[in-house]
């Protein structure tokens, strides 16, 4: 026996049970408060600890099947113990903790009370993935190329595949701070999904904080117990977002018409029109869509008057309005500069919930800005040049032939650009990657756009697999053995071997230096 197989042999199996106690952060009972199997001494001693605030526990909802789900039905969980014994004959649960819960019906087990306002704390952002077609192995891929964490769990479903990430510090919901943690964590989790769909086909409209697959014995293939570091999260999150903010920008030319008056849209049309709108929805309250149509107004370049005389008499209109006091708090929160834009996922839910849902959000969320015409500036900006390598590599590239080859002087003339800001323009970028093979005027320059080389790098990963389509689990060693117990190689270690596999395939003399 090797040293990895007798590794392997030694590391402890961890059971469902042991993986729902890491996702949930020990936020239950871990003993039944009545009908515990446990010994006497073990309960004592447990009530003792329990007393201790920062051990306050919540609950979680489970399911016994879809349809149960579909309908309502389910049981609210306080404890591990419970969650042991009964897993097996479950089929969802939700790994979010909540503050408490109880039934709309008791006899037929109606849950009540698994809401987003009802969140105690949460512990994983998961995502859906609907489909078996897919590799996964481009999922790990897309986290080292995004530079975030691995997913911690992986379950197989019979439609697809679901994923977590456990958050190492959870983020803790308080009513008394208006829920401010859980705007930030659907951020981020929004920005997560947004990001994984471009390497696999996550279901962007799936809550991220619903209900899931519970862990059983035949549907976990993948379990990592390194939680996924909370701040590392956040931060790249608010990377994320500054970066679609750019892309998003619209530039507006001299000469052209000016930025289009969300005002007259369909969407704010027809939700100024409601007049039913009620409190006591968490995002789609009256507060906040006055709020949306007081920054669509903002937004639009409306003025301050303007924009209070016309949503005065929309708050008039309501059945319920909103108090003077209130209604110009909120007003002015809008027009303080804080806000760019009215939120897609705020007006759809608004419209959803208070129209007949014929309106639809059209065009895309961002901000403007305005520049001078590219040949009326002596000097590009180097984002534009990177645009202008990424298109003709897009251009002459394929992920058969992910590179793009010559003299620096070479590539320079082809992209239409001296050779000092081609090595600066690439030195700054993020997208485009570049090798260079052997030393002086024998030297050879390959840069690659990243996207094209990691859909190349698929490619000949599927070619190295006997067949063409392989599901997540036949990678298996054996049954019962995790993923995380195999070598997963990182981004930076595959594209690395790939491209001395191609330079060697190619027929090309070995390397005597490579330089990233």
């Amino acid at each position: 026996m090797g040293v990895r197989d007798k590794e392997k042999s030694s590391k402890k199996m961890i059971s469902p049970a042991e993986i729902m106690q890491f996702m949930t952060h020990n936020s239950l009972r871990l003993y039944k408060k009545k009908g515990s199997k446990a010994s006497i001494t073990r309960l004592t001693a447990y009530e003792k600890d329990e007393r201790i605030p920062s051990q306050k526990t919540g609950v979680v909802f489970v399911s016994p099947s879809k349809d149960d789900l579909s309908n309502g039905k389910g049981f609210v969980v306080t404890s591990y113990e419970t969650l042991h014994e009964k897993r097996n004959s479950l089929s969802h649960w939700t790994p979010n903790t909540y503050r408490g819960g109880t039934y709309y019906d008791f006899r037929n087990r109606v849950i009540k009370g698994h809401t987003r306002d009802n969140l105690k704390q949460i512990n994983v952002i998961g995502f859906d993935i609907d489909t078996k077609e897919v590799d996964l192995y481009a999922l790990f891929l897309g986290c080292d190329e995004l530079g975030i964490p691995r997913p911690n769990l992986l379950l197989e479903t019979p439609r697809g595949f679901q994923g977590f990430f456990v958050l190492e510090t959870p983020f803790f919901i308080h009513r008394q701070k208006e829920y401010k943690a859980l705007r930030v964590a659907e951020r981020v989790a929004d920005n997560l999904l947004k990001a994984l769909k471009k390497y696999v086909p996550v279901d962007t409209n799936c809550a991220p904080f619903g209900f899931y697959r519970i862990p059983q014995d035949g549907n976990v293939i993948y379990f990592d117990d390194h939680p996924a570091n909370t701040g590392l999260l956040l931060s790249w999150s608010k990377q994320f977002e500054e970066k679609e903010r750019k892309a998003a920008f619209q530039v507006i030319y001299p000469g052209q018409a000016s930025v289009s008056d969300q005002t007259v849209s369909e969407w704010y049309r027809t939700l100024i029109r409601a007049t039913h709108i009620e409190s006591g929805h968490y995002s789609t309250s009256r507060n906040n869509a006055l709020f949306t149509l007081a920054i669509a107004n903002y937004a639009s370049g409306r003025p301050l008057e303007a924009a209070y005389d016309e949503l005065d008499q929309f708050n008039s209109n309501l059945e319920h309005p909103l108090k003077k006091a209130e209604f110009e708090r909120i007003l002015k929160s809008a027009y303080s500069g804080k806000y760019k834009g009215a939120k897609r996922s705020y007006v759809e839910g608004l419209l959803e919930l208070w129209t007949n849902g014929s309106a639809k959000f059209k065009g895309r969320e961002g901000w403007y800005k305005f520049k001078k015409p590219r040949e009326e500036r002596v000097r590009s900006h180097y984002d534009e040049r990177e645009e202008d390598i990424l298109a003709q590599l897009h251009a002459c590239t394929s992920p058969e032939k992910p590179f793009f080859e010559g003299s620096l002087t070479r590539l320079a003339e082809t992209f239409n650009m001296a050779v000092s800001t081609l090595k600066e323009v690439i030195k700054r970028s993020e997208r485009i990657i570049k090798r260079t093979i052997g030393r002086g005027r024998n030297a050879v320059t390959m840069v690659a756009s990243r996207s094209v080389l990691f859909q190349s790098l698929l490619q000949e990963r599927k070619k190295r697999i006997q067949h063409a389509q392989m599901t997540f689990a036949e990678m298996l060693p054996a049954a019962n053995q995790y993923i995380s117990e195999l070598d997963i190689p990182t981004l930076v270690e595959e594209l690395l071997l790939y491209e001395l596999d191609l330079l060697y395939r190619s027929g090309s003399s070995p390397p005597t230096q490579l330089i990233s």
